[in-house]
């Protein structure tokens, strides 16, 4: 994590303790895009959804697997994993720490609004 930086609560009921920070947005004045560091504990997952945007992920911290589609690939530090939009998605820490990643996406897919949960 980013001790300068705020932590925003991103837990799902199935996993809580996920983190968000907001590494470079609006407030640094970047117009196009959102830099966001999220933390998954072990065992945890992010949500299983899709969005109306791209996602660019590198994974910092940990290990873990990400489903792509209907496919789970390992991933690991220095990772990067490219998330098309509408693809289905969800990140799974499986190792003895958390799981850290960065996620790039556009500005203005910042709001919730644009999740669609699969659940």
């Amino acid at each position: 994590s980013y001790p300068t930086v705020s932590l925003t609560d991103y837990s799902t009921a199935a996993s809580p303790g996920i983190t968000k920070q907001v590494l470079l947005g609006v407030p640094e004045g970047v117009g196009d895009f959102i830099v966001r560091y999220f933390t998954i504990p072990p065992g945890g997952k992010s949500a299983f959804d899709k969005h109306r945007h791209q996602h660019g992920v590198v994974i910092t911290h940990g290990t873990g697997k990400v489903l792509l589609g209907e496919q789970w690939h390992e991933v690991g530090v220095g990772d990067a994993v490219f998330i098309d939009t509408d693809e289905i998605h969800q990140l799974e820490a499986t190792g003895a720490d958390p799981l850290g990643f960065i996620c790039v996406i556009p500005r203005w897919a910042e709001s919730d609004s644009c999740a669609v949960s699969m659940k």
